[in-house]
């Protein structure tokens, strides 16, 4: 149901990458529900793009630290709350002086938690149900979609490749959530025997790791350049990360590496990624025991073969 009674609206959400998309169906339903009003989403600099992509704000606005202090205490509220709009946050929920912060300068405000930990119920789902947004698993992963920007810069890259193209994340945020690299490599030399190209992708949290694969990197590109190389690949890999997200919102087909986490509650919304686990998890990552290469490339190999048809008989054409 639309509110046309609230002129100006501010969302607050501190989330990652893959917070964010996972938010992104709770988020479309706030942008549904106040459409005649001024919709401002206040996320990390680096996710403003992505949100402008998304179509869920009128405007972005920066969770930089010292907006976000004005919340706790510091003298200055942060220049998005002026003239007392009402405020969706999901910040701030524990602390009762944010809390009273925000009630005393917006028009009303509301508070969530970001998604964190176990449970049963996925996380997308839960964002949803927050909003009083639809929560079944059709209507999460239809809302989850994202259009990738034009980039000329990924056009260029892509053109260079040799097709079919696997774009491989072997990292993650923690350490914990990563397979063994070794395994990787082995997926990584089965599809060029197979006569595919391979590109790697390292984010912020890789940035001080080496290339793995030799072959084309994209290291820290901006999210909207990155989306279309997803969007464009034959295949993807990658463990649970904000990365996999991405490539899930873009509509890639792949299959997606789980251990300490549970694709119940993390799995990515697109439909055309399936998520793999590993039977056992270690705190410094997902051991070739748990999850060997070989299982992973028959995961590889059955996804590209719903998807985009016999990898024997598609390489080379």
């Amino acid at each position: 149901m639309r509110d046309e009674s609230i002129e100006r609206i501010v969302v607050l959400f501190p989330g990652a990458l893959g917070d964010l998309l996972l938010a992104l169906p709770a988020l479309r339903l706030l942008r549904q529900r106040h459409a005649a009003a001024k919709l401002v989403l206040v996320v990390n600099d680096s996710l403003r793009s992505l949100v402008a992509r998304a179509g869920v704000a009128d405007a972005t606005a920066s969770l930089s630290g010292a907006d976000t202090a004005g919340l706790f205490g510091a003298e200055r509220l942060p220049p998005w709350l002026a003239g007392r709009p009402f405020v969706y946050s999901w910040i701030g929920a524990d602390s009762e002086e944010a809390r009273a912060r925000l009630a005393a300068a917006t028009g009303g405000v509301r508070f969530f938690r970001v998604e964190r930990g176990g449970g049963s119920l996925h996380a997308a789902a839960a964002y949803a149900r927050a909003v009083g947004a639809p929560a079944g698993a059709r209507a999460l992963a239809t809302a989850s979609g994202l259009a990738p920007a034009p980039s000329a810069r990924a056009q260029t890259f892509l053109a260079d490749l040799k097709p079919p193209v696997l774009v491989v994340h072997p990292g993650a945020g923690s350490r914990a959530k990563r397979w063994d690299a070794a395994g990787f490599v082995q997926v990584a030399e089965w599809w060029r025997e197979m006569g595919g190209g391979v590109v790697e992708v390292a984010g912020p949290a890789e940035a001080e790791d080496p290339p793995l694969l030799g072959s084309p990197i994209v290291r820290e590109w901006p999210l909207e350049d990155l989306a279309l190389v997803l969007a464009r690949a034959a295949l993807y890999l990658g463990n649970d990360s904000g990365v996999s997200h991405l490539a899930g919102a873009v509509g890639a087909a792949g299959v997606v590496l789980f251990g300490p986490t549970d694709p119940r509650r993390w799995a990515p919304l697109g439909a055309r990624l399936v998520a793999l686990r590993a039977r056992s998890a270690a705190p410094d990552g997902i051991p070739l025991s748990s999850l060997p290469a070989a299982r992973v490339i028959a995961a590889c190999r059955r996804r590209f073969a719903l998807t985009r048809g016999d990898l024997d008989t598609s390489v080379g054409a």
